[in-house]
Formats: C-alpha cells, structure tokens, sequence
C-alpha cells in the first residue's frame, strides 16, 4: 500500500483524543469514520468537532463551506467489525485499558482489509502486547497524538517488536499529510520518546510534594517567572488529574524503576478524591477553572535548571538504550509534542557540564533516587557530541 492509497480512515473512540484525531484527518480531505459504544457518545464527539471547526471559522481561518465539507468527511458507526472493512488505516483511541485495547484489535484485525495498517494512540501501553491479540501483527503499531489533538504538531509513530519498516514509513507520510510532525520511534519501551523524557520530573515533584520543605505555589510561580512556563509542574499535575498523574507514575515504577512509585501524598490525594481542576480540590484549590495560587510566593531552594537537568539527564538514557534515531528525534519530540522552546539536547549544548552534574548529584543525595544521579555522557560532557 502507498500514501495515494490512503482514503478513508475509522477511529475507534469518540472521546477526547478519538474525535479530535478524526477532525484532524477530515481536514485533510480523508473520510472517516468514527465509532463508539453508544450513539450519545458519538453525539458527543461529533457536538466537539463541530464546535472546534466553528472556532476556526470564526477565527477567519476556515470558510463557513470548508468546515461543511470537513463534516461531511465524517461519518459514524456503533460496529467496529463494519467501520473498518474497506478502510486503509485504523487508529484506536479507547480507554487505556489492556484488556479493551486487545479485544479491539482483535475485532478490527479480523474485520479490516488484510494489508490496512492498524495503530494504537496509546500514551503509555506496550504496543507489542496489544498486538498479540491481532492477526498479522507486523501491520500494529502506534500512532501517539498530544492533546489537543487539531492544535499539537506532534505524532509520535512507534515500532511494535514485529511492525514493519514499510508501514512505519507508511505511517510516517501519512502523518506528514495529515499536518503533523512524526516522530519515530524506534523501540517500544514504556513512555516512548516525550513521556518518558518527563518521567523523572513526575517521580521529582512526588518527592517535593512528600518532602514537604517547599510549597508548590513557589517552584510554580519560579517556573512561570523565570522559565516562562504558561502552567508550572504542580499546577500541570493538577491540570491533568492527580488521578492520572498517580497512573503514570505507578506504570513507571512496574516498568522502568520501582523509584517511580507515587508518594504517600499523591497517594492520599487519590484516596480523598482529591484529583485536581476535575474534582475541584488537588494540590491547589480550583475555581472557575483555575488554580489557587499564591502568586507572591518565591522560593531560592528551587532552580528551574533542576528540572532541565533532569530532562537532558533522561534524554541521554533514551537516546542511549536506542529508542530514537537521534538526539535531533529526540529534540523534534519535546518542542513539537510539548511546545518546549528548544529539545534537552539542544539546550544542554549552551551549559556546563559540570553544572548540570552538580544540580543531578544535589538532587540524587536530597532525595536518594538513583533515577537523578548524572548519567556519565553528562559528567564528562560527551552528550554534547551525541547525533
């Protein structure tokens, strides 16, 4: 199969990433078709796309018939098995539970022609393992959106252990088609590329939350201060959910390190149903849809470099256990999938190595976690030279 060949396209899920997924490929002139369970969840995602699209109208950035014709690219269904028959290429954005993930892909792998390229935009899941449920295997593979889907660049297209270059590749060109940036990814380990760069920033703000020294309002008001982020670590967390941030970290703990295991703070938070901006209460006090910060509250025990040095930290393991092809991968993933101003590799090139190692050994001795003791590419400063 070619790109040309690619004209229609289902999306399993409705929801937040499904529908956002199926506006993206109708705008670029594919028919999809979107499925869910029930006929009020397809309502519901068809109601969002159709509100995104007149977002853009009024923005002057589509025509009243441009977004007529990006509807009428979409069609919905309550069947996997009939969505799937006669299309090219099905992305799966159900859940991130194991067990569903493999029942669909076994319902679309026995329904869907035998060469239509079969993806999972999970954000954490082992791709290989859901393959196991699927006929042909060497077709599955992963296709991670970053949500919002329509606004974020960034598509991280990622190798099961039997997927095929050539529907890698495939994938790749469609993904460019469709306006987005892919990033491959060359081994299927948990978090990929831009998760797991990530991760040992979460396993940090656990730790700071459990230390207890430092109120979150002053690392967040630093960060937004002096690093320019829109939201700080903390508020992030409470953005996303404590719920899924406690998630995320207890799969990283089973997989990557038993250090990433959440707090004893997250974990009563979780307990009190205390989950953020969607239960009101988190780490911070939510109303109207915004945090409770204290905007006055500084603090000189924190350095945005912490962070930083902990991102280049884990980019030089990814880069060195092969997951990307390159530190330029690796960079692409992090500004086009997290709207970072620059990747780990190219703002380490501006600073010390020797700076960036004493920041990692202050935070291995301060919270005795070997995930932040400075990796040797970084204490002699060869990173610098890594392609």
């Amino acid at each position: 199969m070619k790109l040309d060949d690619v004209k229609k396209i289902a999306v399993i899920g409705s929801g937040a990433m499904g529908n956002g997924i199926a506006q993206v490929c109708a705008m670029a002139g594919m028919k999809v078709v979107m499925v869910d369970i029930k006929q009020e969840f397809i309502d519901k995602g068809m109601a969002t796309i159709n509100k995104s699209l007149d977002t853009l109208v009024s923005k002057g950035k589509l025509t009243a018939d441009g977004k007529a014709n990006v509807m009428s690219n979409i069609s919905s269904s309550l069947s996997n098995a009939e969505a799937v028959k006669d299309v090219q290429v099905v992305i799966e954005a159900v859940p991130e539970i194991m067990d569903l993930k493999k029942k669909v892909f076994a319902e679309i792998s026995a329904a869907a022609p035998a060469d239509a390229l079969l993806a999972s935009n999970t954000s954490t899941m082992s791709i290989s393992e859901i393959a196991t449920a699927a006929k042909n295997p060497e077709r599955v593979l992963g296709m991670h959106f970053f949500n919002p889907a329509p606004v974020m660049k960034g598509v991280e297209v990622i190798y099961a252990n039997k997927t095929s270059d050539a529907n890698v590749d495939l994938l790749c060109e469609m993904t460019k088609k469709i306006g987005k940036v892919p990033i491959k990814v060359l081994k299927d380990s948990p978090g990929f590329i831009v998760n797991r760069i990530g991760a040992p920033n979460q396993a940090l703000i656990s730790a700071i939350l459990d230390e207890g020294k430092i109120k979150p309002d002053g690392i967040d008001m630093v960060m937004k201060t002096m690093a320019g982020m829109p939201m700080g670590p903390f508020e992030l967390a409470d953005y996303v959910g404590i719920d899924v941030f406690y998630h995320t970290l207890k799969y990283y703990s089973e997989t990557l390190s038993p250090e990433f295991k959440p707090g004893k703070t997250l974990q009563n938070l979780l307990d009190s149903n205390k989950l953020g901006m969607k239960s009101g209460q988190g780490i911070y006090t939510w109303e109207g849809g915004k945090a409770k910060i204290d905007a006055s509250a500084k603090t000189d025990e924190f350095d945005p470099l912490d962070f930083l040095a902990i991102q280049i930290n884990e980019a030089v393991r990814v880069y060195k256990e092969k997951i990307a092809a390159s530190t330029a991968d690796i960079d692409a993933g992090m500004v086009h999938c997290m709207r970072a101003f620059a990747g780990p590799f190219a703002l380490g090139a501006g600073l010390e190595p020797k700076q960036l190692a004493d920041k990692l050994n202050k935070l291995h001795a301060r919270f005795g976690l070997n995930i932040f003791k400075p990796e040797p590419e970084i204490v002699d400063g060869s990173f610098k030279t890594m392609k």
